[in-house]
């Protein structure tokens, strides 16, 4: 949750110069695999990706803290990990967009909360999924 909270406090020029520095990373492993094939400029990949890669960012810190949720939770409410850890989940990233309407140049995003939540859905439902298992065999 404060890694979270310190991506989110970053200003917005910050946080798109991170997006950015982890995007020219991805683009050199993907040039590097595709040395001999024909493939995108760094610019056009920059256009291309920049913007799914911060969404997918979002995707997996939530999907972490879904999965983290879920595993302190269940020491203690067994019966409703599933949904506890959904609820705070969902909380804490509906707080974080509401927190980024105080951070320079950054606004609240509908869209990235759902995104978060969809993160958070994921991590839980595998570990839920990987319990369940567990308890059959």
């Amino acid at each position: 949750m404060g890694l979270i909270f310190y991506f989110s406090s970053q200003p917005a020029l910050d946080s798109e110069n991170t997006s950015n520095l982890v995007s020219e990373i991805i683009y050199k492993i993907y040039a590097f695999v595709l040395a001999n094939v024909e493939h995108l400029s760094e610019s056009e990949f920059m256009n291309l990706y920049v913007q799914p890669i911060r969404k997918l960012a979002h995707f997996t810190e939530f999907m972490v803290l879904g999965i983290l949720f879920y595993l302190n939770i269940e020491d203690y409410k067994k019966d409703r990990v599933f949904i506890y850890a959904l609820l705070f989940s969902g909380l804490y990233a509906i707080s974080d967009e509401i927190h980024q309407l105080f951070v320079l140049n950054r606004y609240c995003s509908i869209k990235d909360m759902l995104i978060d939540i969809s993160g958070s859905l994921l991590g839980i439902s595998i570990c839920h999924l990987i319990k369940k298992r567990w308890k059959k065999s």
